[in-house]
Formats: structure tokens, C-alpha cells, sequence
């Protein structure tokens, strides 16, 4: 039988997670990007990853830019797409604002919700009891996600998960922020934690973090009468060490509108003049 590829192997490692998901972080960092990016968030399907991948290039500086996941780091690379069946969900980092996504509170245990690395992002997740609806949030720098803006659509701020306790990066009350998650020994050009959220029980869900560390390598490349290119590497390392729960949140149970008065039969207005029918036998 032949060796699972690149790709197999880290759908494998995703799958584990689903059954056992702080045995595996222990042994593996998971990370994710979404393919075809988009503002929009909602159900996705994940797929593995080849552990060298190109992510981008600037053709005015004649630069290649690459991300190397190599094997033996103990890093699994994972994408995201749009669709699937409900089971996990995509919140999109948005540059200069906040990538969301609802998810039902009926929702079946065991359901996941990801996003992007974040090295000075927060996590932010707000509730409309009323609704039936969880609000997953990205919020580029901690710097976008408005309380009141979210409250005039029946949502409340639950928690926050941020990089320091920078008081501009709080919401709601102090209680409800865990700080601090971008440790000085985590710092590097291109270093990541992913948040996974999970969940666990009909009003819980359980927040993961995943760790890997990314280093910076530029080669420059000379070439015959052409201008040079520099090649740049970003190298990523898993962190197993760093990898664990940050947040058990329990969700607020569902609340249902009160009928308004006119629905009751108590208020509905006498009818006057119009006699009784008796019933005859």
C-alpha cells in the first residue's frame, strides 16, 4: 500500500483532532488558510496541504515569496473552501475590519469554527440569545469590532481572546477578555495562532490554540542580464508545547420573544351589543 501524500497525511492529522483534539495538538500544530479569499464567512471543507507552498509575489520588487512547512516539523498545513455540510465553519480575516460568521446555537456537538493565523488580532465572539445565533469574530488589531453596533442587532459580547491588555483591544467587561496570547517567545515575521473553537457541549464551546513559528529566510538570486530577485522563505515550526485549551465559554441559553399583548385573548377588545348564541341540544 502506498504512503499517504502530503496532502493525505495532514487530513489525517485533522481528522484525529476532530476525535481527540488535545492529543493531537500535543503531537501536531494545525494550520489553516482559506483558498479564494473572501469577506464572506460560513460553512467550509477542509482539505490537507502540501507542506511547501507559494503564497504570493511581488513583481515590483522581484520578490518570490514562499511558506515551507517541512516535514518532520510537526506542522500540519490545511485549507478551507466554501461549502460542506455544517460541520465546520471559516471566519475570514478582513484587513482593516472584522471577518464574521453565525452559527447556530442548534448546531450539532462537535461542530469547529476557524480562522486565520493571528499574531495581534483578537477573537471575539458575541450571542443573540433571541436569534439562536453565535457570532465568530476576526478583528484585524483588535482594533474594529464595535459592542454597540452589534448590540442594536440583539448580539452581546461573550468573550475575547487578545494579543496583549491594551485597553483598546478590550470589549465588554474585564471578565470577559483573556489577554496576552502573543508571548515573547512566540514573536517572529511570521508566526501564527490559530484559534480553533469547538463545540463540546449543547452551551459550550472550547477554545484551542495552535502554535507555529515562522522565521524569515531571503536568498538573493543574481541572474544574467536581468535585475536580481530575492527568494523569501517563511519557514514554520510547530510549538507543541504551546498548544492547549485557552477558554472554556458557555453560551447563554435561548431566550423567546414574549407574545405581544394583541396576541392574547385576555386583550382582545369586548365585543358590545352582539348577544350570546346559546348552544341548544
Amino acid at each position: 500500500m502506498p504512503a499517504p501524500s502530503e496532502e493525505e497525511e495532514n487530513l489525517i492529522y485533522w481528522r484525529t483532532f476532530e476525535a481527540m483534539p488535545l492529543g493531537t495538538l500535543k503531537q501536531r500544530s494545525l494550520v489553516f488558510r482559506q483558498l479564494g479569499a473572501s469577506n464572506v464567512g460560513g460553512p467550509c471543507i477542509v482539505k490537507g496541504d502540501r507542506h511547501i507552498d507559494a503564497i504570493g509575489r511581488n513583481g515590483n520588487k522581484n520578490v518570490d515569496v514562499s511558506v515551507e512547512y517541512g516535514i518532520g516539523t510537526a506542522v500540519s498545513a490545511l485549507t478551507t473552501t466554501p461549502g460542506g455540510d455544517g460541520a465546520t465553519y471559516w471566519y475570514p480575516y478582513i484587513e482593516s475590519g472584522v471577518g464574521e460568521c453565525d452559527i447556530g446555537y442548534d448546531v450539532r456537538i462537535g461542530a469547529t469554527a476557524l480562522t486565520a493565523g493571528m499574531n495581534g488580532c483578537s477573537l471575539r465572539i458575541y450571542v443573540n440569545p433571541g436569534q439562536g445565533l453565535i457570532k465568530f469574530c476576526h478583528d484585524n488589531n483588535g482594533l474594529y469590532a464595535n459592542d454597540a453596533a452589534y448590540a442594536a442587532q440583539g448580539f452581546q459580547h461573550l468573550q475575547s481572546i487578545n494579543a496583549d491588555n491594551a485597553a483598546h483591544k478590550m470589549r465588554g467587561d474585564a471578565s470577559q477578555n483573556i489577554n496576552d496570547y502573543w508571548k515573547p517567545e512566540l514573536i517572529a515575521p511570521a508566526s501564527g495562532i490559530f484559534f480553533i473553537c469547538k463545540k463540546t457541549a449543547p452551551l459550550q464551546w472550547t477554545i484551542y490554540q495552535s502554535v507555529a513559528i515562522g522565521e524569515r529566510k531571503e536568498v538573493k538570486v543574481e541572474r544574467f542580464l536581468r535585475l536580481s530577485k530575492a527568494e523569501v522563505i517563511y519557514p514554520f515550526r510547530g510549538r507543541q508545547n504551546h498548544n492547549e485549551i485557552v477558554a472554556f465559554v458557555n453560551i447563554p441559553p435561548r431566550t423567546t420573544a414574549k407574545p405581544s399583548r394583541a396576541n392574547t385573548t385576555e386583550d382582545l377588545p369586548e365585543k358590545r351589543g352582539t348577544p350570546q348564541r346559546r348552544q341548544t341540544k
